[in-house]
């Protein structure tokens, strides 16, 4: 279903990557020739500050953002917005738990946007729906996310176990790319000054807990971080890692193929980080001999009374990146925490 009528942003799906406000050439990085390859959707803002020309290549639409006048912003400067599991549902009422997710959302929205320089980007890291990812939830979140384009501020989401591609794509776009980088994955790559970030795609089934990149997305991701190794490489992912003994009955809630992941980013020296959702739990596990673990906290309700809902303000710098937690209740004693992990795994090109 559409967004509705009040909801006026302009969706489309470009080849290259999104690169400091602007599309980089393709790193052929898949077996798919050029011609094939369309990234997925990204919401990309249209405003008098920017605009989108379109160049055909092979049939597909590159459609490259340029700016006039758009600030500037140096490496130390810039600075992302990382939001995890805003569950919005069809009814802007909806609550679980005892709180309103579209109230929730809305606030950090204001919280973003009052915020002195605005975000190089927002990046929302799946569950973006309540429980099934339907349509009319999707246009519920498209409506609340029409202030950031307004603001001309790109989006970009990755998928959650309670969004559902189909609708999620129908709802945020003109038009699905017949050929993604990953068949069935919602998958790209966004270039910073100084990092590379990998948005992933865990949705396994919808509205099961259990999530699972599978072996082509696994495949797909060491061959794109061995052809981005010249910067440090952060990579994103709804899910949490979680580990059970091979003779365990339990129902795994967090990535069946954690192992496989870990071992993939392990191997790679310029890997330093991967952040995630899922648990609602606000967490940062800093390591020196292997890749650093960032717990989004979520956007919406918590299972934990005691843990924070909120945001995280994100920094990317040259030899380390800063996390801020904006707790929605600025009272929380965990508000305005910070990390600083330094990149202790060297990227290749240094």
């Amino acid at each position: 279903m559409p967004p509705p009528a009040s909801a006026t942003v302009t969706y489309h799906f470009w080849i290259g990557f999104y690169n400091h406000g602007s599309v980089v050439s393709h790193c052929d990085v898949s077996p798919k020739p050029i011609s094939e390859i369309v990234m997925p959707l990204h919401m990309i803002p249209p405003t008098r500050r920017r605009f989108l020309q379109t160049t055909l290549v092979g049939g597909a639409a590159w459609l490259a953002p340029r700016y006039t006048g758009a600030a500037e912003f140096k490496p130390s400067d810039e600075w992302w917005a990382l939001l995890s599991d805003p569950h919005i549902d069809a009814d802007p009422k909806k609550s679980a738990r005892g709180i309103t997710m579209l109230d929730c959302l809305n606030r950090i929205i204001d919280e973003v946007l009052a915020e002195p320089s605005p975000p190089a980007g927002v990046i929302i890291n799946g569950d973006c729906a309540f429980l099934r990812g339907l349509a009319e939830d999707y246009a519920t979140l498209s409506t609340a996310l029409q202030r950031f384009a307004d603001a001309d501020l790109p989006v970009h989401m990755t998928m959650g176990n309670h969004d559902d591609r189909g609708p999620f794509y129908d709802a945020f776009a003109s038009q699905r790319a017949d050929n993604p980088l990953v068949d069935g994955k919602h998958v790209s790559i966004l270039s910073t000054p100084t990092t590379t970030l990998f948005l992933m795609d865990s949705l396994w089934e919808v509205n099961k807990v259990t999530g699972e990149l599978g072996q082509p997305q696994l495949d797909w991701l060491a061959s794109a971080l061995d052809a981005h190794a010249e910067k440090p490489a952060i990579v994103i992912g709804h899910h949490n890692l979680q580990f059970l003994p091979k003779e365990s009955q339990a129902t795994i809630s967090g990535l069946r193929d954690s192992q496989k992941l870990v071992d993939l980013l392990n191997a790679r020296s310029h890997v330093q980080a991967y952040i995630f959702g899922h648990t609602h739990h606000w967490n940062v596990i800093e390591k020196h001999d292997e890749v650093n673990l960032v717990n989004l906290p979520a956007c919406s309700y918590v299972f934990n009374p005691a843990h924070p809902n909120g945001w995280v303000k994100a920094q990317f710098g040259a030899d380390q990146f800063a996390l801020e937690l904006r707790a929605l209740d600025h009272a929380h004693p965990q508000h305005g925490e910070k990390h600083k992990l330094r990149y202790t795994l060297t990227a290749n090109a240094r």
